[in-house]
């Protein structure tokens, strides 16, 4: 899981990571602290949809035992009825 929200956060970064590095580094303190900012967002957006990712497999998983546990619940009361 670890793996995936890493591979989010490093694709999510690529898309300003230039433009946002080179103003980073302006004179002007303006874009530089705005680059700042849209860097951090930036990081925050990648980091939140890791974690958005990482709980949708988690509930996906518990999706998947709800449903083995209700068929087992269906064939414990079938078997029930055929031999009360």
């Amino acid at each position: 899981m670890l793996l995936a929200g890493t591979l989010a956060f490093s694709s999510c970064q690529s898309d300003t990571e230039a433009p946002v590095a080179a103003d980073l580094n302006s004179a002007n303190p303006a874009v530089a602290e705005q680059a700042r900012k849209v860097q951090e967002l930036s990081t925050q957006i990648a980091r939140q949809k890791a974690v958005i990712e990482t709980e949708q497999a988690k509930l996906t998983a518990l999706e998947q035992q709800l449903q083995g546990s209700q068929q087992n619940l269906d064939g414990i009361k079938n078997e029930v009825k055929a031999n009360p």
